[in-house]
């Protein structure tokens, strides 16, 4: 019955189709009556004689009466007829223009998803870049002046880290409203990513007034409101001119970027114009910290993953989750060389979540596959004053991904076992199943009585003891003696910096349980990991 009510609705046809078959199945009707009412016009006094008669009749010869005469007949049609025109109106009101209605509105839908932030409701990056493209061509034609503002919020990482990021996001929420009512009606406002927003001004005038236009802006957010609290946030603005500063919208949005970032050295609540000699003296130092917090809001941070092995079998059995940048003009940048800066920025919880992400995410991928790997993730000490929403988030992340939790080891290094709530996030996560490793063992100050206090199953012995083994004796010593204090608290031990056959075999007759360095891999991506797991591919 279902399937022949479909085939009567012609719903396997597209909505065109279906609309046609509907107006010429009406139409069809129509003229169906039209000729019935036609044919009967003739005899029309006739057939109400015939009708009188029939009246006077009984019930049975008036049935044969109707039967037999063309006016019946007549009515017939028309009373089906116009039945069926109703129907066939229903069923195309139904089926089809709420149908085109619908589609009509999803069209919308996607096209407004397509050019705004899904967050703040203004115009995305890669619109904005289209119509400044558009822009930048008409200011030519028009020998125009645009002005381009680069806005950066003060103070946005401390407050996520302090509020947490729904209240982050409520700020960019409220922050996008003002601007949106403090620009003049003729400028276009658009997100960046993260905390970076960006203004187009047509038809900009002396600096004077495009300053003005700044300071209107940044003196609307000096003080937010997010969620329950008040906070002290402001903001940074930088500069460029069409033309005088470049000619196309890469070029310029390069410069103001680099302006705000002067801004921003300056203090906070600053206005700087782009000038040439912002280019000039800047130490690599100094451009990786300005530009370290756009790397994460814009993907620049992925994860690879390095090999530990089994010391017994040689078999791959875990892989430490590592972060790198991708710099657009160095390239692919080390940890050594950003890790410090985002301790300095307070940026480290936003690193941790971006390589949680991605790490579980493969993980996940490995154990579909039929790889039974683990997987070891490091947590910063900056991480464990933010422990409460780091593990929902964690313990979300293996959920959605189908990961247990125990396949998942955290690494904190002594330093972060001293922070003051490090016991927490330590109790928390083994209450949640995971298991924690101690990193960088010996390298730190913290006591052995550490080793009992936070439920440490795993020590890792610090890549500068494995490289001193044929130096001095002295980390011969160290590394048996740290060996026998593990075998005594039944702790697993994983040996860091493995490079060469005599540290391999040294570690292996010692009973050291796992090796990891350079011997057994380099660090890969998960795609190549995972070769490395099915053999396929030389770990070396």
């Amino acid at each position: 019955m279902r399937a022949w009510l479909k085939w009567l609705l012609l719903k396997p046809l597209a909505t065109e189709y279906r609309l046609l078959a509907y107006v010429v199945s009406m139409q069809v009707v129509v003229l169906a009556m039209v000729a019935a009412i036609v044919y009967d016009a003739a005899g029309g006094m006739r057939a109400l004689a015939h009708w009188e008669q029939a009246l006077r009749a009984d019930s049975l010869p008036i049935l044969r009466a109707l039967a037999s005469r063309p006016l019946y007949l007549t009515l017939w049609i028309v009373g089906i007829g116009t039945a069926l025109v109703l129907a066939f109106s229903a069923f195309a009101y139904r089926e089809l223009f709420l149908d085109l209605r619908q589609k009509r509105d999803l069209r919308k839908r996607l096209a407004h998803e397509s050019s705004h932030d899904a967050l703040t409701g203004v115009l995305n990056r890669a619109y904005f870049m289209d119509y400044f493209e558009y822009a930048v061509r008409a200011a030519e034609r028009d020998a125009d002046r645009l002005a381009l503002l680069y806005l950066d919020l003060d103070r946005f990482e401390a407050l996520n880290a302090t509020f947490g990021y729904r209240a982050g996001d409520d700020v960019l929420r409220r922050v996008a409203r003002m601007w949106e009512a403090e620009k003049r009606s003729v400028d276009v406002l658009a997100r960046l990513g993260g905390d970076e927003f960006a203004v187009l001004m047509a038809h900009a005038g002396p600096e004077l007034d495009v300053l003005a236009v700044a300071n209107r802006l940044m003196a609307s957010c000096r003080q937010v409101e997010t969620l329950s609290n008040r906070f002290d946030l402001g903001a940074c603005v930088g500069i460029a001119f069409f033309p005088e500063d470049g000619t196309t919208p890469d070029v310029l949005l390069r410069k103001a970027e680099l302006a705000v970032q002067r801004a921003k050295r300056r203090g906070r609540h600053q206005v700087c114009f782009y000038r040439e000699s912002l280019t000039a003296g800047m130490s690599r130092a100094d451009r990786l910290r300005n530009e370290l917090p756009r790397a994460i809001s814009r993907g620049e941070m992925y994860v690879v993953y390095q090999p530990i092995v089994d010391a017994k079998t040689g078999r791959l059995v875990s892989a430490e989750a590592l972060v790198r940048w991708r710099h657009r003009e160095w390239g692919e940048l080390s940890p050594g060389e950003f890790l410090v800066i985002a301790e300095e920025a307070r940026l480290m919880p936003a690193i941790t979540r971006r390589v949680m992400e991605e790490a579980v995410s493969s993980l996940a991928a490995w154990r579909r596959s039929g790889f039974s790997l683990t997987l070891s993730l490091n947590i910063s000490a900056q991480d464990c004053q933010l422990y409460a929403d780091l593990v929902d988030d964690l313990s979300r992340l293996v959920a959605e991904h189908g990961v247990k939790p125990q396949d998942v080891e955290i690494e904190l290094t002594e330093q972060s076992l001293m922070e003051h709530a490090a016991e927490d996030l330590v109790r928390a996560l083994c209450q949640r199943g995971f298991r924690i490793a101690l990193d960088d063992f010996g390298t730190g100050y913290a006591s052995l009585a550490y080793l009992r206090r936070f439920e440490v199953t795993r020590i890792k012995i610090d890549r500068s003891y494995v490289a001193r083994l044929f130096t001095n004796e002295y980390y011969k010593r160290l590394i048996r003696a740290v060996m026998a204090l593990a075998r005594e608290l039944g702790l697993e031990v994983t040996a860091e910096g493995v490079e060469t056959a005599e540290q391999e075999a040294f570690l292996r007759a010692i009973g050291v349980n796992r090796l990891q360095g350079f011997r057994y891999g380099r660090p890969v991506s998960a795609p190549a990991l995972q070769e490395v797991a099915a053999g396929h591919t030389d770990p070396l």
